[in-house]
This record gives C-alpha cells, sequence and structure tokens, in this order.
C-alpha cells in the first residue's frame, strides 16, 4: 500500500489530470507530442545518463537480457502461434513497453535518480530492439524501421551525455546560463510526460466487444513478461538495483506506439488501443505488487 501512495497514485493523478484535459480540449496534439518528446524527454535522458554513465559492461547485460525477453515474444507469437488470429496483438502489445513515459516516473519516485539512469539504459535499448527487429518483423522493411529509428531525438542524447560523462565532463558544468536551463527543463520532465501521457491516452475509446481479448492481452504483458524478466535474470545474473530497474521496466504497461503500429498495418488497431489504456490503469496495481516484492 505504501508503494501505492507513495510511487504509483501521485503518477496515475497526474495522467488522470492529462486525460480530462485532452477530453476537454479534443485538438490536435502533435505541438504537445513533440515538445514533449524533443525537448523535456531528451534532455531527461541526456542528463541521467551523463550524471550516471553505465559501464559497459551493464550495457551489454541488459542488452542481452532483454533480447531473450524479445526472442520469447517473437518464438511465441511469430511462430508457434503465428497462425492464431490474436498473435500480432499479443505479440505488438508484449515487446512495445512504456519504459520511458511511465517508466522512468515510477523509477525516480519509488527508487531514485539512480535507477533512472539505468531506465534509460534499458529504454534505448527495448527501443532499439523493438522499433528494429520488432517493427520490421510487422511490416517486413528493416529499412524503413532503421530510418525511424535514427529519428528519435534521444537516440543521440544518449550518445552525447555517454561521451561527455566517460569524459569527465558533467552538464552541470556548463556555463552557468545552459546548466540552469537544462536544470529547469530536466525538473518540470517527469510531470510534463506523465500528463501528456495522460493526453495521449484521452483519445483512446473502449469498445465493449474487444474488451475481453485487450484483458488477457494486458494481463501478459503486465504478469506473464514481469515474470519472464525475473527468469532472465537467474540465467543472466544481475543484482541489486540494476536488477530491479530491468525486472520493473519489464513490467511497465503497453506504449502507445503499438496504436500506432497496429493502425498502419490494420492489425486489430482498436483492440490495440483498449488494451493500452487498459494494461495502464491496471498497472497501477501490478506495479504497485511487484515494486513491494522487489524492495
Amino acid at each position: 500500500m505504501e508503494v501505492f501512495i507513495n510511487a504509483i497514485l501521485p503518477l496515475m493523478t497526474l495522467i488522470a489530470i492529462g486525460w480530462f484535459i485532452g477530453k476537454m480540449f479534443p485538438g490536435d496534439k502533435i505541438v504537445l507530442s513533440k515538445l514533449t518528446l524533443w525537448v523535456f524527454a531528451t534532455v531527461l535522458t541526456f542528463s541521467f545518463v551523463n550524471d550516471h554513465p553505465p559501464s559497459f559492461k551493464d550495457i551489454m547485460v541488459y542488452g542481452s537480457a532483454f533480447a531473450l525477453i524479445f526472442l520469447y515474444n517473437f518464438l511465441l507469437f511469430k511462430m508457434i502461434l503465428r497462425k492464431k488470429r490474436m498473435s500480432d496483438l499479443f505479440f505488438l502489445t508484449s515487446v512495445f513497453g512504456n519504459t520511458g513515459y511511465l517508466g522512468y516516473p515510477v523509477l525516480r519516485l519509488a527508487f531514485g535518480e539512480t535507477a533512472v539512469a539505468y531506465g534509460v539504459i534499458y529504454s534505448v535499448i527495448s527501443v532499439s530492439i523493438v522499433n528494429t527487429l520488432g517493427v520490421a518483423s510487422m511490416l517486413k522493411n528493416l529499412r524503413e524501421s532503421l530510418k525511424n529509428l535514427l529519428k528519435l531525438p534521444f537516440m543521440y542524447a544518449v550518445i552525447i551525455g555517454l561521451v561527455l560523462g566517460y569524459s569527465g565532463i558533467n552538464w552541470h558544468d556548463f556555463p552557468l546560463p545552459i546548466a540552469r536551463s537544462l536544470n529547469m527543463i530536466n525538473e518540470a520532465a517527469i510531470p510534463v510526460i506523465t500528463v501528456f501521457l495522460g493526453v495521449s491516452m484521452s483519445s483512446v475509446k473502449f469498445k465493449k466487444d474487444v474488451l475481453s481479448s485487450a484483458l488477457i492481452a494486458s494481463l501478459h504483458r503486465l504478469l506473464v513478461v514481469p515474470l519472464i524478466a525475473y527468469l532472465v535474470t537467474t540465467i543472466i545474473p544481475m543484482e541489486g538495483l540494476f536488477k530491479t530497474v530491468f525486472i520493473v521496466e519489464s513490467s511497465m504497461p503497453t506504449a502507445m506506439n503499438a496504436a500506432v503500429i497496429a493502425d498502419s498495418i490494420k492489425k486489430d488497431p482498436e483492440i490495440v488501443s483498449t488494451e493500452i489504456a487498459m494494461s495502464t490503469l491496471l498497472s497501477a496495481i501490478t506495479l504497485s505488487m511487484i515494486i513491494a516484492f522487489l524492495k
């Protein structure tokens, strides 16, 4: 209960505020979307990576571990169950975790800033794999997937943050006006990102005839995938906060990107959208349980 009150409830409150704002002003959200992605998420990513640059070993461990989770989902839904009508739906909702817009706020409130630094590495690795191999398996176009990946600004923020961090250069040592500007953006990033998540969800409509399918997909994403992540940490040994972040990030609900892909390939976009909203709501319960268990 303490985890829910201190870490999850404040975020769900901000998501709810964003949802109401989105419903009250249902106009074009493109400016807010770009502002969140290009400014707040990018600066947040840069600052945390620069403050806590991970070792090459840490990157390889997360990369190998997430690859195993991806392989599990690929083998299950794209090979074993490929002839089932809902296989693409389950694959999409299982691999597209909301590791950034929801993952960062949860990690910061529950475990502190060092956890967010690990979360950034997890997010970058998962986004890289899912947006190349994952999207390519759906769209059958690896080149287009790579082009879309290179359009994400936080990928470059990670590179710059790592290079400066490994060189002993910290953004706090930048000229005072720049450092203060970055600090102000950094402090506002978590609330802005969380509210934007609510705004983006305001356009999702629950369809009664797809609730059962969305519920099954949500439970797989929120319960089965975290269990697989926990098992992976026994195969690829991890310890302490490093292990905790890996499991928590693997427990995040489905990201909005899944709906974009589903719509582009005409694969049950209404079910995917409903699952995104449902998994986000249910994650208030599942994340509280998982975090309490890991603590």
